[in-house]
């Protein structure tokens, strides 16, 4: 037999509102101390549990955050997602994971559909909505926080990593290791992410006077086949390169493989870097060095944009951007020209 909020008010011989102000620990002052655990004892003895979802929507919202990812079984939004659930969970919300394998339409019906459950806030990694379609989505600017990608004419809340500086770091480091010939896989060309990226690394050769062949840029879509695919295709056509720089891990994954399978060693005979820092770059053999995304903070800070009120909110202003930084395992080495490539992890002093 399900016990509801009635069931112990009338156990307790008291309204309803005695028992829920009992439940919201807001009882100083409000009822004798043998009333109090009058009720407590009858809602252990019953082993009551608050219909949350029903409490919520007759605020006008429940506990629920819903999270719109491109793709929850990439490791990079897995991890993600595991950081903002753990938050949410800290501050008493449910978490509502949906998956939109990086189609827009379902992007917009996931949108649609968590706002009609009446969610108490939105966290959205999107894959193509413009600033303008989402300023039409009254909810999203004021319940709703986009995170990881940032997205052209739009002042709403934006949590994000430094996507340039990202760029710039890893082209400091590949040509700290005299490295020149490199092959950049960016990502899919209509990501600010993607683009921002790129003109780091470009910011970095413009400013030391470097020179670069546009035929060393590839555009990938932040996957592992992607990142095999374009670069057997470069292998094949003959391009010399001494390190690839892919923009982000799984791509990294496949570059290794792609290198492997043309019987190429990595970093002996090609230095690969990545992006991002997933789990599974500590894993690899060998271990992946990559340009950190500050993927914890970002989840932690997303969820706490969502549940502070409207003044905390405006003292932290709309964007939070956040700096990656150099992790250095073992896929790089510095370019020693018609030699052996032995110094695993080098710096780029």
């Amino acid at each position: 037999m399900t016990i509801t909020l009635k069931d112990i008010a009338k156990k307790a011989n008291v309204s309803t509102a005695t028992v829920s102000r009992v439940l919201n620990d807001k009882v100083v002052g409000n009822m004798r101390k043998e009333t109090y655990e009058k009720i407590k004892t009858i809602i252990n003895e019953t082993n009551y549990t608050p219909h949350a979802l029903a409490s919520g929507l007759r605020k006008g919202l429940s506990k629920v955050i819903g999270v719109i990812f491109p793709d929850s079984v990439n490791p990079y939004y897995a991890q993600l997602g595991k950081v903002i659930e753990d938050e949410c969970f800290k501050n008493g919300y449910l978490t509502l994971i949906c998956n939109t394998n990086s189609d827009i339409n379902r992007e917009r019906d996931y949108i649609k559909l968590l706002i009609s459950q009446r969610v108490s806030g939105i966290v959205v990694c999107s894959t193509g909505l413009s600033g303008k379609e989402i300023r039409n989505i009254p909810f999203i600017d004021k319940r709703g926080v986009l995170l990881d990608e940032e997205i052209s004419d739009y002042n709403g809340r934006i949590v994000i990593g430094n996507d340039f500086l990202g760029g710039y770091l890893g082209a400091q480091y590949l040509y700290g290791l005299c490295h020149e010939d490199i092959v950049v896989i960016t990502g899919p060309e209509n990501l600010i992410s993607s683009r921002d990226r790129l003109n780091g690394f470009l910011e970095y050769i413009t400013e030391n006077g470097k020179s670069f062949d546009s035929q060393y840029i590839i555009n990938g879509e932040y996957s592992l086949k992607s990142a095999y695919k374009e670069l057997i295709k470069k292998l094949k056509e003959g391009l010399k390169f001494s390190a690839v720089f892919t923009f982000s891990d799984l791509m990294a994954i496949g570059a290794i493989k792609a290198l492997n399978d043309s019987n190429l060693n990595v970093p002996e005979d090609i230095s690969v870097l990545g992006y991002d820092n997933i789990l599974f770059d500590e894993l690899m053999k060998p271990g992946i060095t990559t340009i950190a995304t500050p993927f914890e903070e970002l989840g932690r800070i997303a969820v706490k944009e969502l549940i502070k009120n409207g003044k905390e909110r405006k003292k932290r202003g709309n964007k939070i951007i956040l700096e990656p930084k150099l992790i250095v395992r073992n896929s790089c080495i510095r370019y020693i020209p018609n030699k052996m490539n032995i110094k695993k992890g080098e710096s780029n002093k």
